[in-house]
């Protein structure tokens, strides 16, 4: 049977990573504020997957501004300087190395593939691990309902709320949701900071349809300078919970926080507009336990009263969750757990839009219309080379609408994108 390859290189860039590390640890040492950028530029140079040759061919991703690829552009002038293999010499023979030692692995794997199917002359009985999936497997597949009054509604808290470097100001989370009366408690959640959980006598748990990302001002600014903003938000959006809450506190008098009030104000805005989500400003972290105290007794008022039975995540996605229905169709918490775990299997379509996060000027909204024309890379390259010239394949994505002005993407961006996915590494 024919194999295909799909090479994929650990580091492709190992020198440009090398000196982004150390001017990264120079600049935290120095408390400069060029550690932000610096750090972007890193991660987004790591998530990158083909080698660059120059400074100038880093401007295609996040984080590398004018200044920096001149600074990379000179470094590299010294160190071919020392050298006597060019760079792209060194590269090319990095990447036939790697190229060799994938085939050398995956023809061992073959071979002990094989071995091992000799050996096999009767069925095995199961591992025990094996046994524990099987059982996991059931669980989630079998029907839970809970029948109105016989369950108990519950506050969790994700354990990143009680714990950390400054345990004293975190703990305060659990003495403040004590004073107000709220029944909570700490677990490690996979996916938002809050949720409310129905939890019955046997120990079945279904997930209302409330999440809560907690973020203070400082926090905000910093989540959407590194990007995390973006994919938290997409993350969130995905998890199949249809009451989205960001729950925001000031900082102080919210000047000291990395960015400019008024940039932060409108990327709620723009969250609130174009994905629905809530949002709720608190004075500070007191104020946050109160109206997530309140939650719990609004939800518990509400909830009380109707009959709740277990759906997947897919019948979830396909309904909408009204609260006045007696009886309501609600996730369980180990599902949510499972499938929101960061580790957790990515579709093609999940991973196409994380690698187009990566480049440069590519918002959510923008990499969410591409994929909604394309949903993957390979849909991608057959409609560039179906396109009749050239010139009309560098703006294929151009008149694509995304946000809720429908603005097109723009030809800068549809020739980035096109040079991307179309430039071969000989």
């Amino acid at each position: 049977m024919e194999t295909r390859l799909e090479v994929r290189l650990r580091e492709p860039n190992p020198l440009f990573t090398r000196w982004l590390e150390r001017w990264l640890r120079e600049a935290e040492r120095r408390q400069q504020k060029s550690q932000f950028k610096l750090r972007q530029a890193l991660e987004s140079l790591k998530s990158y997957p083909l080698p660059l040759s120059s400074g100038r061919d880093c401007s295609i991703l996040r984080g590398f501004g004018g200044t920096l690829c001149q600074l990379i552009d000179e470094e590299l002038r010294q160190h071919k300087g020392l050298q006597l293999v060019p760079h792209e010499v060194v590269v090319q023979e990095h990447y036939e190395q790697q190229v060799q030692e994938v085939i050398r692995q995956i023809h061992e794997k073959q071979m002990e593939q094989q071995r091992r199917q000799d050996k096999r002359s009767k069925p095995k009985k199961p591992t025990k691990k094996e046994q524990l999936e099987l059982v996991a497997l059931e669980e989630r597949e079998r029907l839970v309902k809970m029948q109105p009054g016989g369950f108990k509604l519950l506050l969790l808290v994700d354990t990143q709320e009680t714990s950390g470097k400054n345990k004293r100001v975190l703990d305060q989370t659990r003495s403040y949701l004590e004073s107000f009366g709220a029944q909570h408690e700490v677990r490690r959640l996979t996916i938002g900071d809050f949720l409310w959980i129905a939890q019955d006598s046997e120990g079945n748990e279904l997930v209302l349809p409330y999440i809560v990302e907690r973020k203070r001002m400082d926090d905000l600014a910093s989540s959407i300078r590194d990007g995390r903003f973006h994919e938290q938000k997409h993350r969130l959006q995905q998890s199949g919970l249809q009451k989205i809450i960001y729950l925001v506190e000031d900082y102080g008098d919210n000047e000291q926080i990395g960015l400019p009030l008024d940039s932060l104000l409108q990327a709620l805005a723009n969250a609130r507009v174009q994905t629905g989500v809530q949002v709720v400003r608190t004075e500070n972290h007191y104020r946050s336990m109160s109206y997530l105290a309140g939650m719990s007794r609004s939800l518990g008022q509400i909830f009380a009263r109707k009959m709740l039975h277990s759906v997947d995540r897919g019948s979830l996605v396909k309904s909408s969750c009204v609260l006045t229905d007696s009886e309501l169709g609600l996730l369980k918490f180990r599902a949510l757990y499972e499938d929101s775990a960061k580790n957790a299997q990515l579709t093609v379509r999940e991973v196409f839009v994380q690698q187009l996060l990566q480049l440069h000027s590519l918002s959510l909204e923008r990499a969410m219309a591409i994929v909604e024309q394309y949903p993957t890379p390979r849909c991608l390259l057959e409609a560039y080379d179906e396109s009749p010239d050239p010139k009309e394949a560098r703006l294929l994505l151009s008149r694509i609408p995304y946000g809720p002005l429908e603005r097109p993407l723009g030809d800068k961006i549809s020739q980035c994108l096109h040079e991307f996915y179309t430039t071969h590494f000989r």
